[in-house]
């Protein structure tokens, strides 16, 4: 786990520990509420009972209904006797529709917005129209990257159309970062204990999340390579400052320059992930050179395709076999993992 992030668990994990043994109703269902829910099942094995949230316009979880807040006053189950997770900003409203129905703050009812951020629950409006320097306005989110934008004036979250590309032409996708949330269920079913020889490569790695996401995981050596100059510039701020270009024990690569072209730094890695980052002429490419690298150094390879619309270029290569598929809370969901045959 990455120290940058350590303040910021302990304040989750303080509350939540004191859950475990007892029902919890998460009172909002965004993207915080999202996050909360699961971390609590990730780390801490606490499943959410209930989910209450006022914005219908937000997609369904997968496995639980939802409810509006006059939930409380039907004298439906447990609910009442629930420990509630606030997944919202608090204010004074909020906080009488909890005080008049017995709930008592830090006790059976608790904040986490005021608990992570205080009072600065908002990040206002940008005031540039440049979409490589803007950055996320409105409510902020409880989540990894948004902590680390906050905390140390990061860039990761906001989207980038290809059509605001300067430089990445028609092969390009549009960026989109993934966190934790989508990365860590990812490589859990891929069974991996990263050790020492263990480097993962990100094709396509923007402004570095899914790098983050990696070390946090554990792997020791991470690396990637990004096309658009203004992207590139980002990501490498973003390490900087995170202090992650000086992390102790760790191999940090950030290449700039076409993914097709990237052939002899692959040789330092076991793992390559994509994330839908270009289309089918480059990504053949890519496929091409990682077994190019495999034929240069032999060793157990394996590749995490997320979305993987050109899943037939792998197959057809002749040197993998995939060897798991399964779905994540995304929109896309689905993931391919192959495996290099064995020499």
């Amino acid at each position: 786990m990455l120290e940058v992030l350590g303040e910021f668990r302990e304040i989750l994990d303080d509350i939540m520990v004191k859950a475990i043994h007892k029902r919890v109703l998460l009172y909002g269902y965004g993207y915080t509420g999202r996050f909360l829910k699961w971390y609590a099942e990730y780390y801490h094995s606490i499943h959410v009972e209930y989910i209450v949230t006022l914005d219908a316009s937000f997609s369904r979880p997968y496995d639980m209904e939802l409810f509006q807040n006059t939930v409380f006053d039907f004298g439906y189950k447990d609910v009442s006797d629930a420990v509630v997770w606030v997944a919202e900003p608090m204010d004074e409203e909020l906080a009488l529709f909890f005080r008049e129905r017995g709930f008592i703050e830090n006790k059976t009812y608790f904040d986490f917005y005021t608990a992570i951020y205080g009072e600065d629950v908002s990040w206002g409006m940008s005031n540039t129209t440049n979409v490589f320097e803007k950055r996320k306005s409105g409510k902020r989110d409880i989540q990894f990257l948004e902590y680390l934008e906050w905390k140390r004036g990061c860039n990761f979250l906001q989207a980038i159309e290809r059509d605001d590309f300067e430089v990445a032409g028609e092969h390009a996708t549009a960026f989109r970062t993934t966190t934790q949330k989508e990365i860590f269920p990812i490589l859990d079913h891929c069974h991996v204990i990263p050790g020492e020889k263990d480097a993962i490569f990100d094709y396509g790695c923007g402004k570095g999340g899914a790098m983050v996401s990696f070390l946090d995981y554990g792997f020791k050596g991470v690396g990637g390579v990004e096309y658009e100059p203004k992207i590139y510039n980002i990501l490498k701020a973003n390490m900087e400052k995170l202090s992650l270009d000086r992390l102790d024990g760790a191999a940090i690569e950030c290449i700039q320059g076409d993914a097709a072209k990237v052939n002899e730094p692959l040789d330092k890695y076991n793992w390559f992930y994509f994330f839908n980052p270009f289309d089918d002429t480059i990504f053949e490419q890519c496929i091409v050179a990682i077994c190019a690298s495999l034929e240069r150094r032999h060793r157990k390879i394996h590749i995490i395709y997320n979305t993987p619309f050109c899943h037939k270029y792998i197959e057809e290569s002749g040197a993998f076999r995939l060897m798991n598929q399964f779905t994540i809370e995304m929109r896309q969901r689905v993931v391919n993992v192959y495996e290099s045959y064995s020499k």
